[in-house]
């Protein structure tokens, strides 16, 4: 586990300094390659520059031979699975998890709770009962409400601090600042993202038009969305753009990370030629939506998807091809809604969650070993905590400031 963090950490530090080597560090300049409209444009400038100091984390591993396969890293407060991540007191409950656990002198990692005390100490730290507010575009909140209403309860209870949960359409824009229910926030934790600004940019204006006048804070903006875009992983990857990397990055981006590629005109004869051992991924992508498996797509189907993406002037890099890499297999623990709980073989995907550098857990996704070799959320992968069974060094985030956190 440690292992993982180290790579995430390195991941991270590589994406950094591409960033710096291609685009002078500015964030504005990464998102006009992308092709992203003015809209996006402005929220980028609200933020231009990417702290990494301060800034939630996901890489998705696999274990290659005993080696971390990092097959992309996910950057800002939309990261996704920390409340799944933190079912370990759930688990518990069953008395054959309960049994592993002491057999195995297992400890774990809460992300829920490591993260709320990290936001805290680096957002809300200079604010007396600050207002942190949760928000969501107005087209995802249905479904994602319930799931927010028990980040927020959790959040609360773990650091005492106000969080509300709401849409745009919730935030009153007043002179000193936006409201949410007749109380003015100080911290918007953002939720929404880049298709929400771009399929209703006017929903989101007033939160913008604040930003820009600094009456709220909004930490962990679009340029940490936009550094976790896979055409810049592409961009580490491909040697054509590896100028001014060292011998000893290069040669640990060739072990780390599967070949990845933009797919654009220049690469199309190669992602066709060889279609079975690549996917595609939407270069902004999340959570597996949008992504296509060569090896399980006819070669008609394959080239109609590359002609797609290639036929769009609106984005640079829309999307990247990947070499296909086998996950790992062991043996999970799969509890049922219904009560029933057994182990099974089966595939396995890694999250490993930093806050800037400090590692605050993982997540776990599988899926059986006879289905696609591909495990995410939009495939419907199982997903749940990680109890650790080696030894390990572990610090609690609230060991940071130990007269700040309770």
């Amino acid at each position: 586990m440690k292992q993982d963090a180290a790579a995430t950490e390195k991941l991270l530090d590589l994406i950094e300094l591409t960033i710096e080597r291609l685009f002078g560090g500015d964030m504005v300049r990464v998102a006009r390659w992308l092709g992203y409209s003015d809209t996006v444009l402005r929220w980028v400038q609200a933020s231009p520059r990417l702290d990494r100091r301060h800034v939630l984390v996901r890489s998705d591993i696999y274990d290659d031979q005993g080696q971390p396969k990092m097959l992309e890293l996910n950057l800002g407060s939309s990261v996704g699975g920390l409340l799944e991540a933190s079912f370990h007191s759930i688990l518990l409950k069953l008395p054959s998890v309960r049994e592993a656990v002491r057999k195995q002198e297992a400890e774990w990692l809460e992300p829920l709770s490591e993260w709320a005390w990290l936001v805290v100490r680096s957002f809300l730290s200079h604010y007396t009962n600050p207002l942190m507010a949760f928000v969501e575009s107005d087209f995802s909140m249905p479904a994602m409400q319930a799931t927010l209403n028990d980040i927020a309860d959790r959040f609360h209870e773990i650091t005492k601090t106000r969080v509300t949960v709401c849409t745009p359409k919730e935030l009153e824009r007043r002179k000193d600042g936006l409201y949410a229910r007749g109380e003015k926030v100080d911290v918007i934790y953002r939720l929404f993202d880049l298709e929400d600004l771009q399929r209703s940019p006017s929903e989101f204006e007033h939160i913008l038009d604040a930003l820009e006048d600094r009456l709220v804070e909004m930490p962990m903006g679009f340029s940490c969305r936009i550094a976790g875009s896979k055409a810049l992983f592409a961009l580490l990857s491909d040697p054509a753009y590896q100028t001014g990397l060292s011998v000893e990055d290069t040669e640990w981006v060739r072990r780390h990370i599967p070949e990845t590629r933009l797919l654009t005109t220049r690469n199309r004869a190669y992602a066709l030629r060889e279609r079975e051992r690549l996917l595609i991924k939407p270069a902004d992508g999340y959570g597996g939506a949008g992504i296509i498996c060569g090896w399980e797509a006819s070669e008609a189907e394959w080239g109609t998807r590359i002609a797609s993406y290639l036929s769009s002037a609106s984005q640079v890099a829309r999307a990247v091809v990947q070499e296909r890499i086998a996950p790992s297999t062991g043996h999970v623990v799969i509890a049922k809604p219904g009560g029933a709980v057994y182990q099974e073989q089966a595939s396995i995907l890694w999250g490993c969650y930093l806050f800037g550098n400090r590692h605050i857990g993982h997540v776990l996704r599988t899926k059986e070993i006879t289905e696609s070799s591909v495990i995410n959320y939009a495939n419907g992968a199982a997903i749940g905590p990680v109890f650790y069974s080696e030894e390990r060094e572990r610090t609690d985030a609230r060991a940071i400031d130990t007269d700040f956190m309770p």
